[in-house]
C-alpha cells in the first residue's frame, strides 16, 4: 500500500498538471487508474490546500451523490479556491444523478426553464419525478418555474422538500428568500437568505439582499 504522503503529492501532481493543460479525460483517467474513492475522501477532509483543492476536484468528476456530506461544508472553507472547486463538484455531482434517460430529461428541463417555458417546465419535471422519482434537481428546477408562473407556495413547497435532501442546497434557500420576499414577510426572506450566506458566504448579491432587507426591517 502506497504511503498516504506518496498519494497526495501524486494527486497534486496530476491536479497541477490538469490546471496547466486543462485536459479534463486524462485528469480522470489518472485519478481513476492510481485512487479508491476512501483515498480521495481521506486526502479532502485531512490532506493539505493543494491535496484538498485536487480531491475535491477528483470527486467531482468521479464522485456519487454520497459525496455531496463530505463536499458541503467546503462550501464556508477558508480558502476561497477550495469555495469555489466544492461548489463546481457539487454542481457536477447533481447533474451526474441517475440514469442516462434522468439525466437528459433534467437537461431538457433546465433549457426550458432557461428559455422562459415555465409552465412546460413544470410539466415535464412532475412528469419526470413520477417516472424516476423525487430527485433535488427536478424539485429545484420546478420550484424556479413555480416562483415565475406566481405560484409561489407551491415554489416554497418545492424548495424545502429539496432542502429535505440536500441540506446543502444554498439555491433553494435563496428561493425561498425569494419567494418570502414576494409574499411580504420580509423576516422570513431575511432568515433564508442569511442560511444561504452561511452554506455559501461568496454569494455577494444575496450579501446586499440582506443588507437591504435589514435596513428595511428597522426602519418599519
Amino acid at each position: 500500500m502506497n504511503h498516504p504522503v506518496t498519494k497526495s503529492s501524486l494527486l497534486i501532481k496530476l491536479y497541477h498538471r490538469y490546471l496547466s493543460d486543462g485536459d479534463t479525460a486524462h485528469f480522470i483517467a489518472g485519478i481513476a487508474q492510481r485512487f479508491m474513492p476512501s483515498t480521495l475522501e481521506r486526502l479532502l477532509l485531512s490532506g493539505n490546500i493543494q491535496s484538498r483543492r485536487a480531491a475535491a476536484l477528483a470527486i467531482g468528476l468521479l464522485g456519487q451523490q454520497s459525496h455531496v456530506e463530505l463536499l458541503g461544508p467546503l462550501l464556508r472553507s477558508a480558502d476561497r479556491r477550495l469555495r469555489l472547486i466544492a461548489d463546481d463538484a457539487l454542481r457536477a455531482l447533481a447533474t451526474r444523478e441517475g440514469t442516462l434517460d434522468m439525466r437528459q430529461s433534467l437537461e431538457q428541463i433546465v433549457r426550458c426553464n432557461e428559455c422562459a417555458n415555465f409552465a412546460k417546465t413544470i410539466t415535464l419535471a412532475t412528469a419526470a419525478m413520477l417516472e424516476f422519482g423525487v430527485s433535488a434537481e427536478f424539485l429545484h428546477q420546478r420550484s424556479l418555474a413555480y416562483f415565475q408562473t406566481d405560484k409561489v407556495q407551491q415554489a416554497i413547497d418545492d424548495c424545502l422538500q429539496v432542502l429535505k435532501m440536500n441540506r446543502f442546497h444554498y439555491a433553494a434557500m435563496v428561493g425561498l428568500g425569494h419567494c418570502y420576499m414576494e409574499l411580504g414577510d420580509l423576516v422570513k426572506s431575511l432568515y433564508w437568505f442569511r442560511q444561504a450566506l452561511d452554506v455559501y458566504p461568496d454569494l455577494e448579491p444575496i450579501r446586499v439582499q440582506v443588507s437591504r432587507l435589514e435596513k428595511a426591517i428597522q426602519g418599519s
